[in-house]
């Protein structure tokens, strides 16, 4: 039963490692059909595809920035 016995063996530090990153993986998900308004999109197929990649797209370049004056906000903290 593959239900039963998964791969890699519930317990290990391979499925927690996994099992981390899934719940990372949710976790964005969860946040672009809260806030980008992906849980109600009317379009299908092609346009959903686009919708969700420029979406995703959005939400990493976000990411980026907000990294990149994170950096600099402790580089300012850690030189005054």
């Amino acid at each position: 039963d593959i239900r039963k016995y998964t791969v890699p063996a519930r317990g290990s530090s391979k499925f927690a490692t996994l099992y981390s990153r899934r719940t990372a993986v949710e976790r964005v998900f969860a946040y672009l059909k809260s806030y980008f308004g992906l849980t109600a999109t009317r379009k299908r197929k092609k346009r959903a595809f686009v919708e969700m990649d420029l979406t995703c797209l959005t939400y990493t370049l976000c990411k980026f920035a907000l990294d990149k004056l994170n950096q600099e906000l402790r580089r300012t903290r850690c030189a005054a």
